[in-house]
């Protein structure tokens, strides 16, 4: 009897044992579990990170090339080469315009294609280049204060660092 009451406890203890393991680890299971898929977020999150606009770069690229051509075909160009004031200003106030239209399209396109956090840091970068694009001019502007080749320093600098930015988030963001 004394025998069958040890046995019966030993069985007991080690069915209590056998559970506790098993329970632990269908917690290890779970925490694995757990892990996986948060990985798998991870994974899914930065597979669904858009860092370029696919398929759309030489569109705009041939979109800007377009622009110059036009620019190129105005009268104010020739006038603006002979070195007139008023047709440089007239000249390079109409690029000034045309390549800042074409740069709020691209930033358009690519508020509307990248990954929010890409274009957080898009954002930003264009606030500090904008920045620095008006401060060039003004710098450009000082040159010539009181001149009558203030105003065309002006539309000179804004333009050229426009039409350098379009190229520049074209060729950034953009892939053919």
């Amino acid at each position: 009897m004394k025998n069958k009451k040890c046995a019966l406890f030993i069985v007991i203890t080690l069915s209590i044992m056998t559970l506790v393991a098993c329970r632990g680890d269908n917690e290890e299971n779970k925490n694995s579990t757990s892990d996986i898929n948060q990985n798998q977020q991870v994974e899914d999150n930065i597979k669904n990170t858009v860092t370029k606009v696919k398929g759309r770069r030489k569109e705009f690229i041939e979109r800007l090339d377009n622009i110059q051509e036009e620019l190129n075909a105005l009268p104010e160009k020739k006038d603006s080469d002979k070195g007139s004031t008023n047709a440089m200003k007239s000249y390079y106030g109409k690029a000034y315009e045309m390549y800042d239209e074409e740069l709020n399209d691209i930033y358009a396109l690519l508020k509307q294609e990248l990954s929010p956090e890409v274009m957080e840091n898009l954002k930003a970068e264009q606030l500090k280049w904008i920045k620095e694009k008006e401060e060039k001019a003004n710098k450009e502007m000082k040159k010539y204060e009181g001149g009558t080749f203030e105003l065309v320093s002006n539309y000179v600098s804004l333009y050229e660092s426009t039409k350098e930015r379009c190229y520049e988030l074209v060729n950034q963001y953009m892939t053919d």
